[in-house]
């Protein structure tokens, strides 16, 4: 079933390099933990939307479960996309190819225009100004292995075949009928912050007052917010689409960041004891010491500013898949691997951006 989007559905569903823009967790420690993060860091309410700043919602389409393809930046960026097209046509149900996206970062689409990945990437789409639905290169599982560095389709026979989500960077555009592209604007990006290093795996350097900044930018320009932050170990992308200043909350997120960055920093040495390679064990020890570096200063920040108890942000993301939500279909054969869409409502609390956000920008048509 494709993506679906309306206000009730909302509200009842709410319970580096070349390759240096794909968010990769690379090591099992990582992918277990991906499994476990969704239910001890989500605040649980209510009606989330009662009383809160909600004039963005209507336009928000949620997004397949990226397993892990580490696409959350182009996850985000389409839909925010998506978005703006749905406001513009008033629809309420254009649901952009991922897939697409992803096509133009494995191509370098545009990349001479493309300064700071972290904040310009919207810039890819203005080569052609051009996108697909989801329904006509969709977001999709299949075989593929590496080779000379980059993935190549292959099948299942394939002694080195690996299979999931992170197929879609193998980019097949010329599969997509001419007739199926989509005009759309062109777009700009207004930054709110950007890290001085560019390091998108930085906590702590946002400023103390992001929050507000983000609420003020939300009112103001009514256009969603996108974010980069450090999801306790992998750095990570969404967007902000509303806030709710009456929501009660003990900073589940936030509280919860430095004791399982700690956790994760032992695992790394705890292997780390284990290998006979010295040159693995410098790797993983320095792994540990840079959780746990994160770790501390994420706490020193908390004990700082405190929990306010209340506020939390709208969120949409794309690693929550939701059982109260529709199966999406991956257009697999075998659809035994299909899964929930993500929720197209989380809450996050507002010292989540004051504690790991690293960049955050506002996208709009030209």
């Amino acid at each position: 079933m494709h993506k679906q989007i309306l206000l009730i559905t909302i509200i009842s569903h709410f319970f580096m390099s070349a390759n240096a823009e794909i968010s990769d967790m690379s090591t099992e420690i990582e992918k277990d933990y991906i499994g476990v993060i969704e239910k001890s860091d989500r605040i649980s309410t209510g009606n989330p939307l009662d009383g809160g700043y909600n004039e963005l919602v209507p336009y928000v389409i949620p997004a397949p479960h990226q397993e892990d393809a580490g696409s959350c930046l182009y996850m985000s960026h389409t839909g925010v996309i998506e978005w703006w097209l749905n406001k513009l046509n008033r629809k309420k149900n254009i649901d952009l190819s991922e897939r697409y996206y992803m096509a133009l970062k494995t191509e370098r689409t545009n990349q001479d225009n493309i300064d700071n990945w972290r904040t310009d990437n919207v810039r890819r789409l203005n080569k052609y100004s051009k996108m697909v639905r989801n329904s006509d290169y969709p977001f999709t599982k299949g075989h593929f292995k590496r080779k000379d560095g980059k993935r190549v389709v292959t099948s299942a026979s394939d002694e080195g075949a690996q299979y999931g989500t992170a197929y879609n960077w193998i980019t097949q555009r010329e599969l997509i009928s001419q007739n199926k592209l989509i005009n759309i604007p062109k777009f700009k990006r207004e930054v709110i912050f950007a890290d001085d290093q560019r390091n998108q795996w930085n906590v702590a350097v946002a400023p103390l007052n992001i929050s507000e900044q983000i609420k003020n930018a939300l009112k103001k320009n009514k256009a969603p917010v996108l974010v980069i932050y450090n999801h306790k170990g992998f750095w990570h992308a969404n967007y902000i689409f509303g806030y709710n200043d009456k929501i009660k909350h003990n900073c589940p997120f936030s509280s919860s960041f430095a004791p399982r960055m700690r956790e994760k920093a032992q695992d790394y040495e705890d292997v780390a004891m284990k290998t006979t390679s010295k040159k693995k064990r410098r790797r993983l020890l320095k792994k540990a010491e840079s959780y746990r570096d994160r770790a501390q200063k994420v706490e020193d920040r908390f004990n700082r500013i405190g929990c306010s108890n209340k506020g939390a942000f709208y969120v949409r993301d794309s690693i929550y898949a939701d059982e109260s939500m529709p199966v999406y279909d991956y257009y697999t054969l075998n659809n035994e691997d299909d899964r929930n869409l993500n929720s197209p409502l989380i809450l996050r609390e507002y010292e989540w951006p004051i504690l790991t956000l690293n960049h955050a920008i506002q996208i709009f048509p030209l």
